[in-house]
């Protein structure tokens, strides 16, 4: 909870702010409104569909020695479970 009380010289002591980081103060009917500075969310560039459809399409097909040790893997897993 955050506590607003008045100090000299017309300021306004908040208790219950962290020091370092910053705060936006609007002006409300009947008071103040005072909220944490929202984080921008940092956009991260990833792969476009067609990048990732060319990718698919060029993959190569499993060799039968893999498809038998992977179709292995997920037989044990089911059976653990």
């Amino acid at each position: 909870m955050t506590t607003v009380a008045k100090a000299d010289k017309s300021r306004l002591t908040i208790r219950g702010l962290i020091d370092g980081h910053q705060y936006i103060v609007r002006e409300q009917p009947g008071g103040w409104f005072i909220t944490p500075e929202k984080r921008h969310r940092v956009k991260k560039t990833g792969m476009s569909a067609d990048v990732f459809a060319k990718l698919y399409r060029a993959r190569q097909p499993l060799d039968a020695d893999t498809a038998r040790e992977i179709s292995a893997n997920l037989a044990a897993t089911d059976r653990a479970r």
